[in-house]
């Protein structure tokens, strides 16, 4: 796909989406706070946005700092973790990661990757997102949304988020690196969602080659 391609569908994105409420992780990645960023972003792993946003709304009411956070009690955090799965895992994987930070990095969120993924519990997707929110970093964060619907509008053609990463860093202009995780976050929320996508509705339809391909095995005999 042109670049120019690519642009025209972030551009319609960004139309699409523009007066949408953003989820809290949305938002918190707007005020650049690192430690909201990095909790938010470990708390969210394999749940929905408004179950994250719900939790994480209570959260930072009690702990706006690490040291705050290692100060709730474990029973505690895991009933404000309740709707979270694995909730007594991430809630020591909270600790964790936060024990680490104040030990080797005297409580400051480290602006390298190579630091964020020496912390147990920080992967490449969190490490990117930290480094492109917090830090304003050239790197693209890649999740299941980016990297689906990237693949389905023909942006990359990739197998998984790593190499979807690589190709979107040469495809992508730079000035939507820190706008496609959140377009797509909404995106896949509200209409290319993995399991039937809602295409009647997407603004982006005529770019996708799942529709593409749909309408090339279509029979000609049929209406």
């Amino acid at each position: 796909m042109i670049r120019e391609d690519v642009s025209k569908i972030m551009s319609l994105l960004k139309e699409e989406y523009n007066g949408v409420r953003r989820t809290s992780l949305n938002r918190m990645r707007t005020e650049g706070d690192s430690f909201k960023i990095l909790i938010g972003c470990l708390v969210s792993i394999g749940i929905r946005d408004e179950v994250c946003e719900g939790i994480l709304d209570e959260l930072f009411v009690k702990a706006g700092s690490f040291e705050e956070l290692l100060e709730i009690e474990d029973k505690k955090l895991e009933r404000i973790l309740y709707n979270a799965r694995f909730r007594r895992i991430k809630a020591n994987r909270l600790k964790e990661v936060s024990r680490e930070i104040l030990e080797r990095f005297d409580g400051q969120v480290p602006d390298r990757k190579e630091d964020l993924l020496s912390i147990k519990g920080i992967g490449g997707k969190t490490a990117n997102i930290v480094l492109n929110f917090a830090f304003d970093k050239n790197v693209i964060p890649v999740d299941s949304n980016v990297h689906r619907i990237s693949n389905r509008l023909g942006i990359v053609e990739t197998k998984t988020p790593d190499e979807s990463e690589k190709m979107l860093l040469e495809v992508l202009p730079q000035k939507y690196w820190k706008e496609i995780n959140g377009l797509c976050m909404i995106h896949g929320r509200e209409t290319c969602i993995p399991i039937n996508p809602k295409c009647d509705n997407c603004c982006v339809e005529k770019y996708c080659l799942k529709i593409e391909l749909k309408n090339k095995n279509k029979s000609p005999l049929k209406n």
